[in-house]
């Protein structure tokens, strides 16, 4: 009776929101939009880039929240998730595609425009960040200690070394081959939630996964860091001596722990306007970052784990408003990406971009089965556990969209980003697909 009243549900959504009325929704708000440049220009004789920056960015973020989401509900219509929609919304509004095909003037968001949502960016990137900390439940990680040590150990080995020989074969460079190594190595604990919430009881094998995940990409995120400072040093002039990356990096930690408690006692008192707690909340947080030159998503992560396993009931409210919330984050995060996603480099390095995704995929197989069998996972277990860790998004993006800001005005960077978001941008369409096979091959009591 539960799974007939779920599959109703599902039905009635998709009635509401059926593929016609999406198309025709996206359609009209891009009509909309060129309707309102040119009236802009012909009648009012306001320039592009004339309006206020308040209100110009205004406009542009609304464009993105909206379209994004239509993107994403449309494209969910063929069985891709909404964030491979989201990308593809950003590269259509945006101005690479358009520069590509040698006409600029017909993106909806110029670059200009688009650097006025840079700050919206980093907001989500924290978002992200609180969100994927507080998935990480202290007491099952210290039952599941060995086989999450040894599932995250044998991915983060097997992915480093073979993708990183591939990318230098392909690369030439090893400051290259580090970087796209490392990003390989991550997964995507926001695809392992929205997966987890389709289940109506999440299994162990489930929370397992999602546990290996975030954990793995937390200490991912440290070491991409030390990564940058490597690459920095052999090849730029001037860079932060290596005192400085530590202090950065166990600063960013510190504050993150610190917060922990003010944010625990402020919540115990707060029961009311929890969803402008919670953007004022990231909105400090991003901006006391960018004060005192510590990294967002390390302090993002750390804050949201420590939070949610030191206070859970008192935290419980906030980080289902931040979790409801996540929709228009990936919006903004994924179309703005999208809209940054060089396609001509793309289509000159395709064949890059499968063979690292060929290897990432089969490092994961190989070291996830190994892992398990250490682990002393069940058969069924070991046989699907690798699929679990396919999926690629927001923390990944988040590092690689860091490239651009450790090295900005490099011609290699933003080639580099581009090779690294498309093979993202693949597994995103193929990870959730494999993922969701796994969670329905391996029963409730299959760990």
């Amino acid at each position: 009776m539960k799974t007939r009243a779920t599959i109703t549900f599902k039905r009635k959504d998709h009635a509401r929101f059926g593929g016609a009325f999406l198309a025709t929704a996206l359609l009209s708000l891009v009509a909309l939009v060129l309707l309102w440049r040119e009236l802009r220009v012909r009648v009012i004789g306001v320039a592009p880039g004339g309006l206020p920056a308040a209100g110009e960015t205004a406009l542009i973020l609304g464009l993105v929240i909206l379209g994004s989401w239509l993107a994403g509900r449309l494209i969910r219509r063929i069985a891709l998730p909404p964030i491979t929609g989201q990308l593809l919304f950003g590269l259509i509004v945006g101005p690479e595609l358009w520069k590509w095909l040698d006409h600029p003037e017909f993106a909806l968001i110029g670059p200009l425009q688009l650097s006025s949502l840079d700050g919206a960016a980093s907001l989500a990137v924290v978002m992200i960040g609180l969100v994927a900390g507080a998935e990480i439940d202290a007491k099952f990680l210290r039952e599941k200690l060995k086989a999450v040590i040894a599932l995250a150990a044998g991915q983060v080995i097997l992915v480093t070394i073979g993708v990183g020989i591939v990318s230098y074969l392909l690369l030439g460079s090893f400051a290259y081959a580090m970087i796209v190594a490392t990003v390989a190595a991550t997964c995507s604990s926001a695809v392992s939630v929205a997966l987890l919430r389709e289940m109506r009881h999440p299994t162990d094998f489930a929370r397992l996964l999602l546990a290996t995940t975030v954990a793995k990409d937390l200490f991912l995120v440290v070491a991409f860091s030390v990564v940058l400072f490597l690459v920095a040093a052999t090849t730029l002039s001037t860079y932060q001596p290596w005192y400085w990356i530590v202090l950065h990096l166990a600063g960013s930690i510190a504050v993150g722990c610190a917060l922990a408690w003010p944010m625990r006692l402020a919540l115990a008192r707060i029961e009311r306007n929890m969803t402008a707690v919670v953007l004022l909340t990231a909105i400090c947080l991003a901006i006391l970052c960018r004060t005192i030159g510590i990294a967002p998503l390390i302090t993002a992560i750390t804050l949201g784990y420590t939070a949610r396993n030191l206070a859970p009931i008192a935290t419980a409210s906030f980080f289902a408003t931040a979790r409801r919330l996540f929709l228009a984050v990936c919006c903004v995060f994924f179309a703005v990406a999208g809209a940054h996603l060089d396609l001509a480099a793309l289509v000159a390095n395709w064949g890059i971009v499968f063979a690292i995704s060929g290897t990432r995929l089969a490092g994961i197989w190989i070291g996830a089965t190994l892992a398990a069998r250490v682990a002393r996972l069940s058969p069924i277990a070991t046989r699907w556990v690798w699929a679990g860790f396919v999926p690629q998004a927001g923390i990944s993006l988040a590092l690689a969209a860091q490239i651009l800001v450790e090295f900005p005005n490099q011609r290699w960077a933003v080639g580099l980003t581009t090779i690294v978001v498309a093979c993202i941008t693949l597994n995103e369409i193929v990870g959730p697909v494999l993922m969701r096979i796994a969670l329905r091959r391996v029963p409730s009591d299959g760990l």
